[in-house]
């Protein structure tokens, strides 16, 4: 698909290059916050109260996943960072003594960069590459975590909203035909 539309082309290539995996997982859960349970309570081929109680269970999901995603990712990437540390000392990059175990190679993360005049290395784009780098091996490491924190956290997270949303919709059922009595 070519896109024409340059204001369109701009507002991607800053969306692309500012949201990772996290803001990702906010935008994916609101856009299914807004549309999901709609989907469900127009279900005409189950009654009523299944409609109502379909779209709790999937507001649960959404709000559950969509809480436990962002946590997660927000972690893995917290995780890595944490433990990419380097210091920069007279134009060379040096790991940081037990803090750089997922440190890439050095050589590799500074090869192809552009020199500049006063101190032969480019530190911007040099720190540009780690930015990509921790973000990226964040969301693998919480990819890999997400094994874990489904059966830990969001299955038992979606559990317990979607008995509080249930109750909550047979108490307005409830409360909305003693007003119609």
């Amino acid at each position: 698909m070519i896109i024409q539309n340059n204001f369109l082309k701009k507002a991607l290539n800053k969306a692309g290059k500012c949201l990772h995996a996290p803001e990702q997982r906010i935008i994916l859960g609101a856009t299914a916050l807004a549309t999901q349970p709609f989907i469900d309570l127009n279900n005409k081929s189950v009654d009523k109260e299944t409609r109502k109680t379909s779209a709790a269970r999937t507001v649960a999901k959404i709000i559950a996943g969509t809480l436990v995603g962002v946590g997660v990712r927000y972690a893995g990437i917290k995780f890595i960072k944490n433990n990419c540390k380097y210091i920069i000392e007279n134009g060379k990059i040096l790991p940081v003594k037990g803090k750089s175990f997922f440190l890439p190679s050095i050589k590799k993360m500074v090869h192809g960069l552009k020199k500049t005049a006063n101190s032969g290395l480019n530190i911007a784009e040099f720190e540009k590459r780690m930015d990509k780098y921790i973000k990226a091996m964040g969301t693998l490491a919480a990819t890999i975590a997400m094994i874990g924190t489904n059966f830990l956290l969001d299955a038992p997270l979606t559990k317990w909203l979607t008995k509080v949303f249930v109750n909550m919709v047979n108490k307005q059922s409830e409360q909305n035909k003693k007003e119609v009595k």
